[in-house]
């Protein structure tokens, strides 16, 4: 048997949010151990599969927008909340921003050293990733100024001391023509002259990929090919899959694909450039300013109800 399925790149996360909760030892570290998640569009149907709960709060960080790389404005937000007055670039073991579960329950904020520390072989890191290659290797954009590869960076020193899963949910929209270690050599992070938004540097990452194919073969058994990309009318880049196998089981991959269909993301919350205190970013102008407000303050127009920052905390 034979079918043809065409997902949004937002069905595909949802998609891939499925998987995960089928993938080999996954219900055992969530039954008696520990799972880990990046908040990001790549997880966020994951959270909402494991706590039949929509996300309160942080549920992206890093972001790539029209106008550019960015980072959304309740991240931005909690990132302050747990800096200490005129810190510098933020270690990325001290972040609280993972979603951390211990055997089913979410526990509360926590931050990344601290769960580094608990986990096992058993346990499971999931993090959302930027690029894949045609060979299947993963990268991951960072964009902390700390050094070592942003949070990821870490992660991944901890995997190798630790062996724990590293699972990288990550859709073909996101597939990149050449090796993900060329393109890394290319964006050097701290090295970027211009930059439409935050400069980012870019790491490849050893971990499991798990894409639409990855997804669909695991939870079918089919035979599935990407065919065709792109789209319009809110399609833009979707990813068209050729299905082939039994007819059980291509039956059963062409309706996960419909139980997906028309699956929608929260909507993204920036800041405005003008008032935005990311440091780094080449577009946000309060980053540059060399006499802040208060923080609190208001200047009026559409500055008010936003929460200004000390310029002298970093929120990378």
């Amino acid at each position: 048997m034979k079918a043809l399925a065409t997902l949004t790149p937002t069905e595909s996360k949802k998609l891939i949010s499925q998987a995960i909760l089928a993938f080999p030892g996954f219900q055992e570290a969530w039954r008696d151990g520990i799972v880990a998640i990046h908040p990001s569009s790549n997880t966020y149907f994951l959270y909402e599969a494991l706590t039949g709960q929509r996300v309160e709060g942080t549920w992206v960080s890093g972001v790539v927008t029209p106008r550019g790389l960015c980072v959304s404005k309740e991240s931005l937000e909690g990132r302050i909340r747990h800096a200490a007055p005129g810190s510098g670039p933020r270690d990325p073991l001290s972040l609280r921003t993972n979603w951390f579960f211990k055997k089913g329950c979410l526990q509360e904020s926590t931050a990344l050293g601290e769960i580094i520390d608990q986990m096992t072989e058993r346990d499971f890191y999931i993090k959302g990733a930027n690029a894949v290659d045609p060979a299947g290797n993963v990268a991951v954009l960072f964009g902390n100024p700390a050094g070592g590869g942003g949070t990821i960076g870490k992660v991944i020193v901890a995997q190798r001391r630790i062996g724990f899963q590293l699972l990288l949910p990550i859709g073909l929209e996101k597939l990149i023509p050449v090796p993900v270690a060329t393109a890394a050599q290319k964006v050097s992070f701290g090295k970027i002259d211009r930059a439409m938004g935050l400069p980012c540097g870019l790491i490849p990452v050893p971990g499991r990929k798990i894409d639409e194919v990855d997804a669909l073969t695991l939870l079918s058994g089919a035979e599935v090919t990407p065919v065709a990309a792109g789209g319009l009318g809110g399609a833009e880049g979707s990813i068209v899959l050729a299905i082939n196998g039994a007819d059980e089981q291509v039956e059963k991959a062409f309706e996960i694909c419909r139980s997906v269909k028309g699956t929608r993301l929260p909507e993204l919350n920036l800041l405005d450039c003008e008032i935005c205190w990311r440091v780094g970013c080449h577009f946000a102008v309060k980053s540059r300013d060399p006499h802040p407000p208060r923080a609190g303050s208001a200047p009026g127009g559409s500055c008010m109800g936003v929460i200004f920052l000390d310029k002298n905390r970093q929120v990378g």
